[in-house]
């Protein structure tokens, strides 16, 4: 996973709606990285070819552990044959992208699949943000699609380099949202 702390700080069935909210908090942020990171699980065939093609770069895997897989694809060489694809199915998609038209494109190509969307960034150095001073490499805003937990909904996070539930909660506000529940490791 990683080392930041995360807060859940919006969540909704509505994936227009925690899109554009993620997308708010990304405005508060000083961007740190030209890319942003996208992550899915693709349980189809079809899925897996909307990736590829999307994110033909990316990285599509097997296993739910980098660490585990023997086998992995590039996007663009995913096995041409519709049934030895099928055989390696489920694959995970990791990818980096530039920010802005991919996105919209991944949020259509995920067919209701888990994935996951992650902006790096500094938080504004104001004093509803106490930690927004420290290294800011752990600071970011992560939105989770159809995840399984809690509820299969929508969660947009804000992260810290370390627990900030005031800072979490002074993100949250500025998007119409409040600090969901206790502090997670983050990615």
């Amino acid at each position: 996973m990683g080392s930041s702390r995360a807060y859940p700080v919006f969540r909704t069935d509505d994936l227009r709606e925690a899109y554009r909210r993620a997308r708010l908090l990304c405005g508060r942020m000083r961007p740190l990285e030209p890319e942003l990171w996208l992550c899915a699980r693709t349980e189809t065939v079809a899925e897996a070819r909307g990736m590829a093609a999307l994110l033909p770069a990316g990285m599509f895997d097997p296993s739910d552990y980098w660490a585990s897989a023997d086998t992995w694809y590039l996007g663009a060489e995913l096995p041409g044959d519709d049934r030895e694809l099928a055989a390696a199915l489920p694959l995970t998609v990791d990818a980096y992208a530039a920010p802005g038209p991919v996105e919209q494109a991944f949020l259509r190509a995920l067919h209701g699949g888990a994935a996951t969307l992650l902006w790096r960034g500094a938080w504004p150095d104001v004093p509803g943000i106490p930690s927004a001073s420290a290294d800011p490499s752990n600071q970011r805003v992560e939105l989770g699609l159809n995840e399984a937990r809690p509820d299969g909904r929508h969660t947009v996070y804000v992260h810290f380099a370390e627990a900030d539930e005031v800072g979490a909660a002074y993100l949250a506000a500025a998007v119409g949202g409040s600090v969901l529940g206790p502090v997670q490791v983050g990615r």
